[in-house]
């Protein structure tokens, strides 16, 4: 059937960017939360689902409309190395799970693919250079896809961009610009722009730890790239909840949900097609600070 790879790399993109977090009374919070520490370890699970979405390729003087189901499942274990102030300059992840569960139907035939990344069941060593980072599997060289897949990838992001340096009250109101959100949407994104504006919606607890509840919604614009050159516009409207630890700054649960519209030239198969493809997105995700 299509191979829709350039669609999966940017919903598990997509995925790890809105996992946007790390945290009614007169009290006042710290939301950016403490610095990372060295030896500190993530243990992330999380799905992204776009449903029913309207889909049209355009490709070899022929045009397929279709309705894309798509669902992301992903999880990894991630583990600081090295901390330099608040930014992570060297990390571990072990990605135990990443894969798309794809369903098409063209005209009433129904066809499902299941699919796992490039990266599934690898350990990548990631090493900031400057303000990019360059990333390495452990034992093992990559072979060209895996490359490709290593390249649109990030380390372990700060938010900080995303948050009120001073401490604040619950009710606290502020927007931000997309770009903030640049670093956490990885390199396969570029030309970010639009705003996002957020909420301190209260203190609650999750388990057992208090968390600050934020929330956002964010109206974003993108390029996203094709084999190096930005050839998809990008389109999303989200809402996003976050509840996010007040001791450890860790985004230990979060939602979203929303419209996704992509538009552009991609490849499929190694042959070069026009696409369009809108339609609701949504997800979910948590995080655990693991106990040393």
């Amino acid at each position: 059937m299509l191979k829709f790879r350039w669609l999966i790399g940017a919903a598990t993109v997509l995925f790890a960017a809105f996992n946007l977090g790390r945290a009614a009374d007169d009290e006042t919070y710290d939301l950016r939360g403490p610095a990372p520490e060295e030896g500190q370890v993530f243990l992330s699970k999380g799905t992204l689902k776009i449903k029913d979405a309207d889909t049209t390729m355009k490709v070899a003087g022929q045009t397929i409309t279709l309705k894309l189901d798509l669902i992301v499942t992903s999880e990894e274990e991630a583990k600081v190395l090295a901390v330099k102030g608040r930014d992570v300059t060297k990390c571990q992840t072990k990605i135990i799970k990443e894969r798309a569960d794809i369903t098409a139907n063209f005209g009433g035939q129904e066809m499902t693919h299941t699919e796992p990344t490039q990266l599934e069941k690898e350990t990548v060593i990631s090493e900031r250079d400057g303000k990019k980072w360059k990333h390495s599997l452990v034992d093992t060289k990559p072979t060209e896809k895996q490359k490709k897949e290593l390249d649109n990838r990030n380390g372990i992001e700060n938010d900080d961009d995303l948050y009120p340096e001073e401490k604040v009250k619950v009710g606290h109101t502020w927007t931000v610009d997309a770009s903030a959100l640049a670093k956490l949407l990885g390199n396969s994104f570029t030309d970010v722009k639009g705003k996002v504006n957020q909420k301190f919606a209260k203190v609650d607890e999750l388990d057992g730890e208090k968390v600050a509840v934020i929330e956002s919604t964010a109206k974003i614009t993108a390029k996203m790239k094709e084999d190096g050159e930005p050839t998809v516009d990008v389109e999303m409207e989200m809402k996003i909840t976050t509840w996010r630890s007040i001791k450890t700054g860790v985004a230990v649960k979060e939602k979203f949900d929303g419209k996704i519209k992509l538009a552009g030239t991609v490849k499929m198969d190694d042959v070069k097609a026009e696409m369009t493809l809108s339609g609701p997105i949504s997800g979910d995700s948590t995080t655990k600070l693991k106990t040393k």
